[in-house]
């Protein structure tokens, strides 16, 4: 849940989303990979969703095939667009890996600027979700209309300033001995203070949930940031 510091040198937005149940490990990093796509498209990387980036790519494809007309060097919007998309992509892919072998309480997602400064931050705070197995599992499909229909009435994500393009970098944080690959660990980093940061905070309904939270220094103790190695390359048409 969202905690309000009084002594942040920087304005926190937060928005609580509380799910009625508990939900699966791969509900979870639905959530995560569908939240990164939406901030993509809310905050200017991307000329439109995700979905309609893939649509429009094999549409041209498609075509290119039919004619038998290779792709022209000079079109660079294509280009860039097929880069961004192979970026995301993989990022989505690995995310699936790590969720398979680890607990996620936290992910962040840095958008310009450096790791120690970033222009943008966004936290997905999962430490108060409680995930499990079997068929008593929330639905993904209906937490995701409940979490994006939050997400749009708190207007977290909207700004009419236009935003300049720029790379995000993925971090999440996993246990350290999960064996995960792709990732790689960075042990010394810390969360930016430094820079406003945007809280979506996932957690399920403790009057219906019953199962034990890993709660306290415990699990802290034994888990590291890990950073994705390929950054995510805005870009418009």
């Amino acid at each position: 849940m969202c905690k309000h510091k009084g002594n942040s040198t920087q304005e926190e937005g937060c928005v609580n989303v509380v799910f009625p149940g508990t939900v699966t490990q791969e509900g979870c990093c639905r959530f995560v990979s569908e939240i990164l796509k939406c901030i993509l498209y809310q905050r200017q990387q991307l000329p439109m969703t995700y979905d309609q980036l893939v649509y429009s790519q094999r549409k041209r494809q498609d075509k290119d095939t039919v004619n038998r007309r290779p792709v022209q060097s000079a079109d660079m919007d294509w280009r860039k667009c097929q880069q961004t998309l192979q970026e995301l992509e993989e990022v989505l892919q690995q995310l699936e890996v790590l969720f398979s072998l680890s607990r996620v309480p936290r992910v962040l997602l840095l958008m310009g600027g450096s790791l120690v400064l970033p222009k943008e931050l966004y936290e997905i705070n999962m430490e108060a979700l409680v995930s499990a197995g079997g068929d008593q599992c929330l639905r993904v499909s209906s937490c995701l209309r409940q979490l994006f229909r939050t997400l749009f009435v708190a207007d977290l994500l909207s700004d009419t300033r236009p935003v300049r393009l720029m790379p995000t970098t993925v971090l999440v944080l996993a246990h350290r001995d999960c064996g995960v690959g792709w990732f790689r660990p960075k042990l010394q980093f810390k969360v930016p203070a430094r820079v406003k940061k945007q809280i979506i905070a996932l957690s399920s309904d403790p009057n219906i949930c019953k199962e034990p939270r890993a709660e306290g220094s415990d699990w802290q103790e034994d888990y590291v940031w890990f950073q994705a190695p390929v950054t995510i390359k805005g870009f418009s048409n």
